[in-house]
C-alpha cells in the first residue's frame, strides 16, 4: 500500500513544470436536478452541470538578481495580470520604466495545467486542465517567504486524467 505526501506532487503550467510549488489542490462539484414526478416516494435527480477548480500556492524565487521574468510566480503573474488581446498577438505589461512582451496563448487568456503526483510510473498520477486563471494573491510577511496564491478554474471537460 502506498501513501503520498507533498513531496511527490508537482504541477506544470503550459507544459513547464513549476519548481517553486508549496500545494495544489483541485475540485470538482456536480449541481443536479430534481426529476421526482408527483406521487413520488423518493427523490430522482439527474446530474446537469460540472464544475472543476482549484487553487495552488507557488513561492515566488529570482534565478539572479533582476531576473523575474522565468519565475514561476511571474509567469502566474503576467497571466492575469495582462488585458485579453486577439488570438496570436502580443500584449506588453509595464514594469517600472522598462516594458516586457509576453506572447498570449489565446484570445481567452486559458492556460494548460497539469496536476501531478510521482507513483513510481512513467506517468504518474495526473489531472490535466484548460484553465483560467481567476484569482492571484501575491503575499509578503515578515519571517515568511513571499508567496502567489492561485485560484483557477476548468474550462470545460477535464483533458486527461489518471488516477
Amino acid at each position: 500500500m502506498a501513501f503520498f505526501t507533498g513531496e511527490h506532487g508537482s504541477l506544470e503550467l503550459e507544459g513547464n513544470k513549476i519548481a517553486a510549488v508549496q500545494n495544489w489542490s483541485f475540485s470538482v462539484n456536480v449541481q443536479s436536478a430534481d426529476t421526482s414526478t408527483l406521487g413520488s416516494t423518493d427523490t430522482t435527480i439527474v446530474p446537469i452541470k460540472r464544475t472543476t477548480t482549484g487553487s495552488c500556492r507557488i513561492l515566488y524565487y529570482q534565478e539572479g538578481p533582476g531576473d523575474q521574468n522565468n519565475t514561476a510566480a511571474s509567469r502566474f503573474i503576467r497571466k492575469i495580470s495582462k488585458e485579453p488581446t486577439v488570438a496570436g498577438t502580443e500584449a506588453t505589461l509595464s514594469q517600472g520604466t522598462a516594458a516586457t512582451t509576453v506572447s498570449n496563448l489565446d484570445s481567452k487568456g486559458l492556460s494548460d495545467l497539469k496536476l501531478k503526483i510521482d507513483d513510481g510510473t512513467d506517468q504518474g498520477l495526473f489531472v490535466e486542465m484548460r484553465i483560467l486563471i481567476t484569482s492571484m494573491t501575491l503575499t509578503m510577511s515578515v519571517g515568511e517567504i513571499c508567496a502567489a496564491d492561485i485560484q483557477f478554474q476548468n474550462n470545460g471537460a477535464v483533458k486527461g486524467l489518471r488516477f
